[in-house]
């Protein structure tokens, strides 16, 4: 059967991807200085909210979006604290804990902030306040990790209930400034411990047994390091060991359970932040000891923008979604087998496929059903990757 495509797709198509290969990209700067935000993703945007700011705890909050490369002012942060946490679930941002403005008794606060509506509700407070704690969130579930005076500790939010319930403990006391990263259908942790003994332990949860697992341990010891995902692999970067700020990147391969060296970053940081989105690597803000640019830095590094064995940069992919199955216009400059990925706006992969060679023309391949949101589809062969995007309605 041949299937044309509606004039209505093309608004989904991606636009052809122009970055360099394997490099970090430089975007539209922070607006102001942050010190420990909170920094989430949500509806497609990146937004860096509380914590420090100039001269003590600030509520001041901005959203970056990667369509036009701008910051914009949002509903200011409800409450002053520092060094609080947080993360995004079912579209919306928790933000709770924090010690109290230029430092002082840590708080138990904990809001919710409506991208959509613009504007911040109040909901259950933590069961103890904290500092200096994460937040990851897994499979919509949002999780409070540790917190100073309760380093063990480990809690999920349920909105429905509107409560707080305690996990088994965290596997160690190293819960100082380390990396957590949500990937695959876990929480990963690598590193932390002090600034003058950090320590290069790794650990993953198991949501379905409630427990903690050791990993390979990362190849340094790290403190201040930072990570985010994309499907299977980890991007870890960053930190502070050997009495310097590092530029390494390290990619954790969860499936081997093996660190692969990255491309560095174009200067050494600690205390960033890092995210996912869209399938790149987004890296806000930061320390640096000699340059104080680096606190207004965006980064980004997009892995599947070209990879070391595609010669030319990515070419538009035409295809759209329909009752579980994509619609794909085959590449006339495909010659031989070809794999397709699709990934969310978070940068999970969630759909995987070996293509044949004999493939050509328009092809109906069937996915599973998705849940409402855009999606980015990359296919590749050995020579040559093609990207686009879908919208799933």
């Amino acid at each position: 059967m041949k299937i044309t495509l509606p004039s209505l797709i093309l608004c989904y198509l991606l636009a052809l991807l122009d970055a360099d290969a394997q490099k970090w990209d430089t975007l539209s700067p922070i607006p102001e200085s942050f010190t420990f935000p909170v920094v989430a993703e949500v509806g497609g945007k990146i937004h860096i909210m509380g914590g420090g700011g100039v001269g003590g705890a600030t509520n001041h909050h901005f959203a970056y979006d990667p369509a036009t490369d701008t910051w914009a002012s949002r509903a200011p942060v409800p409450y002053h604290a520092q060094q609080p946490a947080g993360s995004a679930a079912n579209g919306k941002i928790h933000y709770f804990g924090g010690g109290f403005p230029t430092s002082g008794s840590p708080k138990a606060d904990h809001h919710i902030y409506d991208p959509v509506a613009n504007s911040w509700t109040k909901a259950a407070d933590l069961t103890a306040p904290r500092a200096i704690h994460y937040s990851v969130s897994l499979n919509d579930v949002v999780y409070s990790l540790a917190g100073q005076g309760m380093a063990n500790l480990c809690q999920t939010y349920d909105p429905v209930a509107n409560a707080w319930t305690t996990k088994n403990n965290l596997p160690d006391n190293g819960f100082w400034y380390g990396a957590h990263v949500a990937s695959e259908g876990h929480i990963y942790r690598f590193c932390g411990g002090g600034y003058t003994a950090p320590n290069k332990f790794a650990h993953r949860y198991d949501i379905e047994t409630d427990s903690w697992a050791s990993l390979p341990m990362f190849p340094a010891a790290t403190h201040a390091l930072r990570g985010a995902a994309i499907g299977n692999k980890i991007y870890l970067a960053g930190g502070y060991h050997d009495f310097i700020e590092r530029d390494e990147v390290f990619v954790f391969d969860t499936d081997t359970e093996t660190y692969t060296p990255g491309i560095p970053l174009p200067l050494g940081r600690n205390y960033h932040n890092m995210v996912s989105l869209d399938s790149c690597i987004y890296i806000v803000g930061g320390n640096h000891a000699i340059d104080e640019t680096v606190k207004f830095q965006l980064l980004r590094f997009c892995p599947f923008a070209t990879s070391q064995t595609v010669e030319k940069k990515p070419l538009p992919l035409l295809a759209y979604y329909a009752s579980g199955i994509i619609y794909l216009q085959m590449p006339s400059e495909v010659r031989g087998a070809a794999q397709l990925s699709i990934f969310d706006m978070t940068g999970k992969q969630v759909f995987f496929e070996k293509l044949s060679s004999s493939i050509e023309g328009f092809q109906e391949i069937p996915v599973g059903e998705l849940r409402p949101a855009m999606y980015v589809l990359r296919l590749h062969t050995d020579t040559r990757a093609f990207v686009g995007k879908v919208a799933v309605n």
